[in-house]
Parts: structure tokens; C-alpha cells; sequence
């Protein structure tokens, strides 16, 4: 990307969201704690300032031309194809900084109440072509090692969506049954076939049966953020044919998240050799895979010196 062209995008990015609230965190008010807690999503709005949706643009810009990002496609050859890169942090500066140094960790850690923070993964999800296809409906939980609460998704959009495009939650899931996850490579087929086939029982059909589930989504603007956790029941909207949506998410956990098995049948989402050889049911999961994010290590304090 040239100079010309990252002055374009961060003007573009300015005037397509409103002046951020002046300290992000006073957006988490007791009834917000409360409706996270209930509900098991937010939406946080006007939070991020445009300097750091400038610096995911260009962690995105880095992602889409670095070759050794492994891009995963759903419905591959299909009109709704689109993109998803996962463990960017690992190799896109940008991203890195993002992370440790805007305030998504810490609005996290507010409403899972842990002052000790540690990075799952990031995700990027890239709908650029039009006539997407929606995200199937899962919980993330059943595809990762972990049991415990205090963790929560931060999902950022660098466009603007109405309601019908945006990620939907189903409001209060996360404190009812986990389900197995859709199978990705036979999504295309029937979004509820079954990722494991064991342990866990298979997802409810969702979207034949919206008017029966509070699914809850919202009008974005650059700069809100939705904080989910992790078993709430979520899929995302399609895209029109002229629409695109590019969004990160970004997973952080506390201090009561420990290292669960899963079934032997498929591998653990993201792909992590060698952590249930270090680790066993009920160990605190602490890993080199799972980066301290709070309180900022020493070692990247001595950074700002």
C-alpha cells in the first residue's frame, strides 16, 4: 500500500465513524456488566478511536499480501466464498500492537472481572466479493481446549453494516447446553452436520426456526465493538452484492480459564501441537501458544522507556 493510499484509507475510516468516547472504559457501566452477564453479549458503541481502525486496515492490508498466511476458505468455489485467517498476531506487527497496546483488552477485562489477561487467538473474517454467505450458527467453545468463564470475543467491523448484515447472537445461550460445532468442510452441505460427532449433541437448526430464539444484532458504525462469549449461539449475516464486511475478532481470557480435551475425532480450533502433551484436564491454561496481554509484561514495558 503506498503513503497516498493510507492517507485515503484514514480519512476514509474518519468519516465513517463518530468522535470516540474520551476514556472507553466509562462505557462499562454496571447495567452493561449486568446485560453481559445475562445476556452473554454487548454492544459497545464508539469506543474505538479511527488511529487504531487505521491500524487494523493496515494489519489487514499486511495479512491479504503476506503468502505465509494460511487463508482458510468457506464455501470455496462458491458464489458466497469468503476468507478467514487465524493467530495474525503471531506475524503481523499491526495486529500485535493493536492488541497489547488499544484499550480491547481491557474493556474485556472489565466484564469478565480478571485483571489477568491472556490472548486465545485473533481472527480475521474477510467478505469482500459480495452475495456472501452467512456465517453458519455455533458456539465457539465446543471447537476449543478450555472450560471455565471468564473469556469473551471482542468482534470489530471495519464497515459500516445494517442490522441484517451484522454478526447475530443468541441473547442468554451461553448459560444453556454446548453444542458440537458445524463440520466446515461439509458446511455447504447442511450447517448443523456435526464437527466431533461425539460428546456434545448436535446444533439446533437455528435459522429454520429464527422466531423461536432472541437473536439480537445491531446497526454498526466503525468504532463499536460486540463482546460475546464464547457459547453464545452466533452466525453471521450475508453480505449484498455490492456489500463487503471485514472483521477481526479478538479472544481474551482470565484467570479462571483451565485446558479441557475435546474429542479425539477432529483437532482443537486453532490448530496447536503439542499443548495437551504439556497440559492436562484442569490445568490453568498457560502456554507460550496464549500470550500474556495484562498487566503488559516487563520484557515490552521496558519498550516505552
Amino acid at each position: 500500500m503506498s503513503e497516498t493510499d493510507s492517507r485515503i484509507r484514514a480519512s476514509n475510516l474518519k468519516s465513517s465513524t463518530k468522535k470516540p468516547v474520551i476514556d472507553p472504559l466509562s462505557s462499562i457501566t454496571n447495567a452493561v456488566k449486568e446485560t453481559f452477564k445475562n445476556d452473554g453479549v454487548v454492544m459497545l458503541e464508539n469506543v474505538l478511536h479511527s488511529e487504531w481502525l487505521l491500524l487494523l486496515e493496515l494489519g489487514l492490508q499486511r495479512v491479504l499480501n503476506n503468502s505465509s498466511q494460511e487463508m482458510h476458505r468457506f464455501f470455496e468455489g462458491e458464489e458466497g466464498e469468503f476468507i478467514e485467517t487465524i493467530r495474525n498476531f503471531e506475524v503481523i506487527p499491526e495486529i500485535k500492537r493493536l492488541i497489547y497496546d488499544s484499550p480491547i483488552a481491557d474493556l474485556i477485562g472489565e466484564l469478565i472481572e480478571s485483571q489477568n489477561l491472556w490472548l486465545y487467538s485473533d481472527e480475521f473474517f474477510i467478505k469482500e466479493k459480495g452475495n456472501s454467505a452467512r456465517t453458519p450458527w455455533h458456539q465457539d467453545t465446543p471447537y476449543w481446549p478450555i472450560q471455565g468463564n471468564q473469556i469473551a470475543s471482542a468482534w470489530i467491523s471495519l464497515d459500516s453494516l445494517g442490522e441484517d448484515e451484522c454478526l447475530e447472537y443468541v441473547a442468554g445461550s451461553h448459560r444453556g447446553v454446548i453444542f458440537d460445532g458445524f463440520n466446515p468442510s461439509k458446511v455447504s452441505q447442511d450447517p448443523t452436520l456435526p464437527h466431533y460427532g461425539r460428546s456434545f449433541p448436535p446444533l439446533p437448526d437455528i435459522e429454520s426456526d429464527r422466531n423461536n430464539f432472541d437473536i439480537r444484532s445491531w446497526k454498526i458504525t466503525p468504532g463499536d465493538i460486540i463482546i460475546a462469549h464464547p457459547s453464545v449461539l452466533h452466525g453471521g449475516g450475508p453480505t449484498s452484492a455490492l456489500g463487503k464486511r471485514r472483521a477481526i475478532t479478538i479472544r481474551i481470557y482470565g484467570d479462571d480459564i483451565c485446558y479441557a480435551s475435546r474429542p479425539e475425532t477432529k483437532p482443537t480450533v486453532p490448530l496447536t501441537p503439542g499443548l495437551s502433551l504439556s497440559l492436562k484436564d484442569g490445568d490453568p491454561l498457560r502456554s507460550p501458544w496464549y500470550p500474556r496481554i495484562r498487566p503488559l509484561p516487563a520484557h515490552l514495558k521496558s519498550e516505552w522507556l
